[in-house]
């Protein structure tokens, strides 16, 4: 259904006035490319998204939701609809209750670093291999984020969701499916909170640990520029993307305003002007001649989202 001022004026209200209407997409994303959305909404509290999400659920309004984005390229058309973001439901705890045991609570919008970071500095072991995770909790857990042989769902012990109809839905870990940067949820279900369990550690061990997953990353992934991480999951540990992207000549290549990193080939880079067709072109050359000469069939890691506006 096409956005229509009610809409649009009956979620202003319904949020307080935190809504961008007819906003890139850009802005929002560490790509910094995407075209316009409809309408981006950013409610500050669970009641109140659930309460979105009810509306929309109601009005068959089509939402997208958006933590941090770091791993999306929104396309150069836009979206059509309301795009969520869950930046603003922040908080974070950390429970012991005298035990060699934590469990971390962290709600959807916490930036991912500050978990990892406040866990290591009280002494609780577990997350250090996934220092340098960029992006949202949300988002780290909706992608099973991972680095060093672990993923966020080795920590997990339960998640809460809400529902497309702003119900809540707990799931305990026993519930989750999950693979290789994926994690099977509800369908249309929205994760607002997570809690992992972490054990009592040696802060020196901790601290190596800490130093060890910041070697691996420092130099060796650019940073200079604007990028959505690593485009493609890794065929396999032996045989990872990047490195079969290298093999195949494709650093520095360049179309348009995107280029395959010089320093990592899993990344694509904006140089300053880069629009997501370009992006789209370099993945697609990459990803057919990966396949004709490897015979590998390459899957993104990144989301690519939008075209649906006219």
């Amino acid at each position: 259904m096409k956005l229509t001022p009610r809409h649009i004026d009956e979620i202003r209200k319904l949020l307080q006035g935190r809504v961008l209407t007819d906003v890139p997409l850009s802005r929002f994303t560490s790509f910094r490319i995407g075209g316009p959305a409809d309408l981006v909404a950013e409610p500050d509290r669970v009641e109140t998204l659930a309460e979105l999400l009810r509306y929309l659920h109601e009005e068959k309004i089509p939402r997208i939701i958006l933590g941090s984005g770091t791993n999306v390229l929104f396309r150069d058309e836009g979206v059509r609809g309301v795009v969520v973001r869950t930046g603003s439901l922040t908080g974070l705890d950390v429970h012991a209750n005298g035990s060699d045991d934590a469990a971390v609570r962290a709600a959807a919008g916490q930036p991912f670093p500050v978990v990892i970071s406040k866990a290591c500095k009280e002494g609780w072991s577990g997350l250090e291999e996934l220092w340098g995770i960029p992006g949202s909790f949300g988002g780290a857990v909706a992608t099973n984020a991972g680095a060093g042989g672990i993923s966020v769902a080795d920590r997990l012990i339960s998640l809460k969701l809400l529902t497309d109809r702003g119900e809540e839905l707990v799931l305990g870990r026993d519930d989750l499916e999950y693979g290789y940067r994926s994690l099977r949820l509800p369908a249309d279900a929205v994760v607002v909170e997570g809690i992992a369990r972490l054990r009592r550690g040696d802060r020196d061990a901790i601290e190596s640990a800490l130093e060890a997953a910041r070697a691996r990353r420092r130099g060796r992934q650019p940073s200079d520029r604007p990028s959505a991480g690593c485009v493609f999951k890794n065929p396999s540990p032996e045989n990872p993307a990047g490195a079969i992207i290298d093999r195949l000549g494709f650093k520095g290549m360049t179309v348009g305003g995107a280029q395959v990193s010089p320093l990592h080939a899993n990344f694509i880079v904006n140089l300053g002007n880069a629009r997501a067709r370009d992006v789209l072109e370099l993945i697609e050359t990459v990803r057919r001649t990966v396949k004709e000469k490897e015979n590998i069939d390459l899957e993104l890691e990144i989301r690519v989202m939008g075209g649906g506006r006219s």
